[in-house]
């Protein structure tokens, strides 16, 4: 059938095209699909590059060193959703590569659940733990509040981020890796033209550029969120009680070492912030700038291994 596979929904809806990744050439298949996913990523990363650009030029190397500062107990964050949004994919993309719809179906119920009660765990512990964390890493004092300030706005869109991790993992488990990157290219234009507004002509300081960030999170999930729209029986998906605790389990079970995975890297970054803040801010301010260009390639690298589990699966 190639590389493109038609699933018929029930009811009045018309065809659906999904991308199958289980017929073809498997070189041709997974590079088409981990181009579009590794481009994405990179604009997500792009996200705190430009609010760092703007923050350094317009309010100065102290404001650039306090989003530097919180850059790896933001990635904490971060990375522990995509940990268990990633896992969770899994199961999604093994259901639909098997044609299975129902078992699809009870899949994304839970999984959709689970994503938010980890929204909730995640929620409490960024709040209870941001200023003891912060205290921990010796943070010097003249940029502690900007600090307490960005983090607090970027932590309060949580539920933003996980909605965009959610849907776009759900959209790649389905062999759609070209609509996430559609909305993070446009949630990046958005996150542009916001810093400058908000930074510049508005004067809103530090926490201007967290709420350009999250607007253009805002923008992404709901571009994702309206292509996941198409696919009825996502729509119609329900879990029975034993079914939940089952396949709950099952999912956690995928997506635990993920998230262990990146907790282990980011506590090591949490590490390596704590040496550089006993040096001073000029030196936090210039390992900030260092770690965005760093961010990219190492996104790029992490994104192809997304790209892969999904086609494993």
């Amino acid at each position: 059938m190639g590389a493109f596979r038609f699933h018929f929904l029930p009811s009045e809806d018309r065809f659906v095209s999904a991308k199958s990744m289980t017929s073809g050439s498997p070189f041709r298949i997974l590079l088409s699909f981990a181009l579009p996913l590794m481009a994405g990523n990179v604009f997500q990363q792009l996200y705190t590059m430009v609010d760092s650009m703007v923050v350094g030029k317009v309010l100065g190397l102290s404001a650039l060193a306090a989003v530097g500062n919180g850059e790896w107990l933001n990635w904490l964050v971060l990375s522990m959703i995509q940990g268990f949004t990633q896992g969770f994919s899994i199961r999604l993309a093994q259901d639909f590569g098997a044609n299975d719809t129902e078992s699809l179906k009870n899949t994304y119920a839970v999984s959709r659940r689970l994503s938010a009660f980890c929204t909730v765990g995640i929620l409490l512990f960024a709040f209870l733990t941001l200023r003891p964390i912060l205290t921990l890493l010796k943070t010097p004092s003249e940029i502690f509040p900007m600090s307490v300030s960005y983090l607090s706005v970027i932590f309060a869109g949580i539920p933003i981020v996980m909605a965009y991790n959610f849907y776009a993992s759900v959209l790649r488990a389905l062999g759609d890796s070209k609509t996430p990157l559609r909305a993070m290219a446009a949630a990046s234009a958005c996150n542009v033209a916001l810093d400058l507004l908000f930074v510049i002509v508005f004067r809103w300081g530090i926490a201007g550029a967290a709420a350009a960030t999250l607007i253009g999170q805002t923008l992404s999930a709901l571009v994702c969120r309206r292509a996941l729209r198409k696919f009825q029986m996502l729509r119609e998906a329900k879990s029975e009680a034993g079914d939940f605790r089952n396949t709950a389990a099952a999912l956690l079970r995928l997506a635990t070492p993920f998230v262990f995975q990146n907790t282990i890297i980011a506590v090591g970054g949490l590490v390596v912030q704590f040496v550089i803040n006993g040096y001073g801010v000029l030196y936090i301010a210039g390992f900030t700038a260092t770690n965005k260009l760093y961010g990219i390639l190492e996104m790029a690298a992490t994104s192809y291994g997304f790209a892969l589990t999904t086609y494993v699966g």
